[in-house]
This record gives C-alpha cells, structure tokens and sequence, in this order.
C-alpha cells in the first residue's frame, strides 16, 4: 500500500519584497511551493501570482498575527530599522504564541567558545555600533522557544546591485579591508533558507553562509570592470564618495547605517574559515556562488552591456553584514 508524500510545511516569508527576502521566495516556489507573504506594498512584489499575500506591518500586532495563524514556520530577516530589536521581539512573541518555528537571518556570535563570543561581540560593538541591536536580536532568537534556525550571511553581494548606477558609471564604493571581504550571494541564501523552510527535522542553530573567497575592493572593482566592458574605479577609502553614492538611493536610519558600516568595513577584514566553508557546501550541496558568477548574472539579468547608459534598481538590505 502507497502512501501519499507529506505536505509541505505552511510558509510566511516576512520582508519578501527586500533583497533576501525576494530570493527566498523564489527559491520555494522552484520547488513548487508558494508561500505565504506578509507586506506593506504588494506592488512591490516581483510576482503576487500564487502568493498567499497578507498586507500589514511588523508595528501592527494584529495583521503579524493575522498572518502567522496556521503557518508552520516563520521566515524573518531582522530590517534596518531604529526600533529592530523590537520589531523582532514581536515576531518571536507571535511565533511562541502560535507555535510556529523561527528561521531567521542575522548576526549570532553566540554558541562558540566563551571567549570568541566575548571578543566577536566586542569586536562588532566597537567597529561596528549600529549592529549592537542585531547582536541582541541574535541572542533573543537563540533563546526563544521557537526551535529556531539561525542562518547567518557574510556581507551580501547583492549590495552591489543597489548601486550598479553607481557602479556603471565608473566607480566602486564599497569598502574592503585590504586582507579582503567575504560576500555571499543572496541567491544561494535563499536556496538554503528555502531547505530549511521546507524541513521541519531541520536542527536547531545556527548556520554559517559565506562566499567561497574574500575579496579586497579593487578586484571587485576589476570584476565589474570586466563584466561591463569599461574602467570602474575603486572609491571606498573615500569618504565622500561613499555618501554621495549612499545618498543617492538610501534615505533616513537606512541610509545613516550604511554609511557608518561601510565607513568601518576597512578596517577589519571578513574572511571564512574552512569550518564556515564546509557548512556553507552542506547546507547548499553544492559550492557556494563565485562572485565574477554573480556579477555576470547582473550584467544579464539587468541588461547591462557594454557602453550602455546608467539606470538601475534599487533595493535595500545589506549584510554581514553592511
């Protein structure tokens, strides 16, 4: 006698108009699944078509319960927002209440030794203060009785694309360390929050994501360089040109976060170690995504040849972070 293969888990992707949040949705739906979305704006979504979309807000109790109600599990990115920590202890409540589970995407340097927690926790305080709050949010969702799963990105390559104006017009504005920046590329976030999403023997804890190389700016300036056919200059020990680009396309505490992080991003180097490297393969089942990969995606997805004209999208969430 057959037996009929489970359900798939009842989904809600939280920020599914946002960078990681669109490449999470997409990712469940290439694998036939079409989640439940909570927005603002669903003009703002890529696709409605088969989407189970909720209009309301993380600050409105109401419509978060609203979309919560019968759902198995419970996608959320922590926004660049002044009042995030407790936008996502609002969140959590929801969940506990309705016994959802939590996956979750943010910092966590938390379940290490006691002393490199210590000392990433200090380290991100001091060089990067506007993270405070996402070090919080981290350790609220840990000890939360939502069986969560932390997934937790190395800076996002998809960055880039909020300025590839920028970018095609001849300059690189985001900072590096000379010893080099991980980036990851948000699809393959996506891929595997998808996974996780999709499996409740999923364990509990928390998942690196990182980029199967670092890079320092001037090669990702190279790259793009060679992708578009033309010179891209690198400006992130610039200041002023960091502003300017941020300015362009960023307004209010978002804008001011990017700004303070990049400015911060050169002087300490992100890299992944082979541990990081490995989770990363697993969680995938496949290398992680290169990001000469990336940028030629870009370039195709965008119509961006060789000599065009500027022109670009815009999104909003940067990564690991900034």
């Amino acid at each position: 006698m057959s037996t009929s293969p489970a359900a798939p888990p009842t989904i809600l992707v939280l920020g599914a108009t946002g960078l990681m949040g669109r490449e999470v949705v997409r990712a469940l739906r290439a694998r036939g699944v079409q989640p439940r979305v909570l927005v603002r704006d669903p003009s703002r979504l890529a696709s409605s078509d088969g989407l189970d979309v909720r209009v309301g807000d993380l600050r409105d109790r109401a419509s978060l319960v609203a979309a919560v109600a019968g759902v198995d599990v419970v996608f959320h990115v922590s926004p660049h927002e002044a009042d995030e920590v407790e936008l996502t202890r609002t969140v959590i409540d929801v969940c506990e209440e309705e016994g959802a589970r939590l996956v979750f995407s943010g910092i966590h340097v938390f379940g290490r030794t006691a002393l490199a927690s210590w000392a990433m926790r200090l380290g991100y305080g001091l060089l990067l203060p506007r993270y405070r709050g996402k070090i919080v949010i981290g350790r609220m969702v840990e000890r939360s009785a939502t069986d969560a799963v932390i997934l937790t990105p190395s800076n996002f390559m998809q960055n880039d694309e909020v300025l590839l104006d920028v970018i095609r017009g001849g300059e690189f504005v985001h900072p590096a360390h000379p010893k080099g920046l991980n980036r990851v590329d948000l699809l393959d976030v996506g891929e595997a929050a998808a996974r996780v999403l999709l499996d409740p023997s999923f364990p509990a804890g928390s998942y690196s994501l990182v980029g199967p190389r670092s890079l320092t700016g001037p090669e990702c300036a190279r790259v793009w360089a060679e992708a578009l056919g033309r010179p891209v200059r690198y400006r992130g020990d610039d200041d002023a040109a960091i502003e300017a680009a941020l300015s362009r396309h960023l307004t209010g505490y978002r804008r001011d976060d990017w700004i303070s992080s990049f400015k911060k991003l050169r002087g300490f180097a992100v890299t992944a170690s082979a541990r990081e490297l490995a989770e990363t393969r697993r969680l995938l089942g496949r290398p992680p995504t290169d990001f000469v990969d990336f940028v030629a995606r870009v370039v195709a997805e965008h119509g961006v040849q060789a000599g065009a004209q500027d022109g670009a999208p815009a999104g909003a969430e940067p990564g690991r972070q900034a």
